[in-house]
């Protein structure tokens, strides 16, 4: 996220020091991997990218209990939609970006890790 006052003021309300710790760590391997392997069909300017990475990638840690893209879309674009963001970061333009992070961090390649006492 580039500017860090803007990435703050869009993240979402379950986003935590711990999240933010994980995401760290794991940030260059998202991208790589999107950039690999993610649907590039829509255009989508690269700190969008990033936003949506980064939030697909906190939630898997935010949600642990749900375990299927189908149970979890939902809730997403609710969270996603309510901090704001239209336009070029509306949630049907990056839908597949946050899907493909949300699915990579549980995989062997990720580190998403529940919230303690979730």
């Amino acid at each position: 996220m580039s500017d860090p006052d803007e990435a703050e003021a869009r993240l979402p309300q379950w986003w935590s020091d711990r999240i933010q710790t994980a995401w760290d760590r794991s940030h260059d391997a998202a991208e790589a991997d999107w950039r690999a392997r993610g649907d590039h069909a829509t255009p989508t300017d690269p700190a969008i990218v990033e936003l949506a990475l980064a939030f697909g990638h906190g939630a898997r840690s935010a949600y642990p209990h749900v375990t299927t893209w189908a149970a979890v879309c939902a809730q997403l674009e609710s969270d996603w939609v309510r901090l704001g963001h239209v336009g070029p970061a509306a949630w049907d333009r990056v839908i597949e970006i946050v899907r493909h992070e949300w699915l990579r961090a549980a995989g062997p390649s990720g580190d998403a890790v529940p919230e303690p006492g979730m």
